[in-house]
């Protein structure tokens, strides 16, 4: 079963090469000022990457889950990394690109969302987590910038083990948000996708921060199938995050469509592509997560000060 593919934005290394390359000023508070960029052009999803997302079968072995407690503990993890969650592939270099729609002072705007998993990572609450670099584009505009830390365990949960978030207007830098890291003031890892989703199971904390966001997930449909403008999927996870949206997760892709469940719309995403980077794009996206996680510890110190800078790994 496959849906036409939509024509996508990317050529994502122009855009990326631009925020590398231009986003090496500061402003008198000493915050990035980044260069006006914009979206990424059109191009082709690898023929690994297509395969991939078709459904078509691997050569390379999967490896196989251990059944653990569903609980954070670093005695779950390997030096290495686990990639055995086949709803969140945990590989360097794999990037999606989702369109559809953001409210914005009342009325609705185009919205790109460029997700990255880069070759950087950073050890938090004695374990390595890798950097996924989140992208937006509102109405053409470079918004926001994200790094979410995330681990897998040998038995095929994702934990979330912190965030960092800058704003953008009009090409400049806004303000950070959303900083926080487990075991720094009290926050704690949050799982954010369980190795063995069961509908109806438990719900679960996402982001666990006192005196802050105190977000939950719940398992909602497993089995489903999905089709999005890149292609049509089997064996899709659905999950409410927040009571307010349901999140759809492929196999080998990870997320593909956000659909808000009531009251006024916010994000609304579909995925309409995905590929393998190639080492020069990876590189400059790599960059960017150091760039930001640098940025980390100097804007918002109370939280990232102390902790180990990221890094590249080659």
């Amino acid at each position: 079963m496959r849906a036409q593919r939509a024509r996508a934005w990317l050529a994502i290394a122009v855009a990326l090469t631009a925020l590398a390359t231009g986003c090496t000023g500061t402003t008198e508070a000493g915050a990035p000022t980044p260069a006006t960029t914009t979206p990424p052009d059109r191009a082709t999803p690898t023929k690994s990457a297509a395969a991939s997302a078709a459904g078509e079968p691997s050569t390379a072995a999967s490896p196989t889950p251990i059944k653990i407690p569903r609980t954070f503990d670093p005695k779950h993890f390997v030096a290495g990394g686990s990639d055995v969650n086949p709803w969140q592939p945990m590989v360097p270099g794999l990037q999606t690109v989702a369109r559809g729609f953001v409210t914005v002072g009342g009325r609705r705007i185009p919205h790109i969302k460029v997700t990255t998993l880069t070759e950087v990572t950073k050890k938090i609450d004695g374990v390595k987590t890798i950097l996924v670099l989140d992208q937006d584009f509102d109405d053409g505009q470079l918004t926001e910038q994200a790094i979410d830390y995330l681990a897998e365990d040998v038995g095929g949960n994702v934990w979330y083990l912190g965030s960092y978030t800058e704003a953008y207007e009009g090409g400049q830098f806004l303000n950070a948000q959303d900083a926080w890291l487990a075991d720094v003031n009290g926050a704690a890892a949050g799982l954010y996708l369980p190795g063995d989703p069961k509908a109806g199971s438990p719900p679960y904390y996402q982001v666990q921060i006192p005196g802050g966001e105190q977000s939950t997930a719940q398992v909602v449909k497993v089995g489903a199938k999905t089709c999005v403008p890149f292609d049509c999927f089997d064996d899709v996870v659905v999950i409410e995050e927040g009571g307010a949206e349901h999140k759809y997760w492929a196999p080998a892709i990870g997320g593909v469509l956000t659909e808000p469940l009531s009251g006024s719309a916010q994000e609304t995403e579909e995925l309409i592509n995905v590929r393998e980077l190639g080492a020069k794009a990876l590189a400059e996206l790599s960059r960017e997560a150091l760039r930001l996680d640098a940025n980390a510890a100097r804007t918002v110190p109370s939280v990232f000060g102390s902790s180990a800078p990221a890094v590249r790994e080659r």
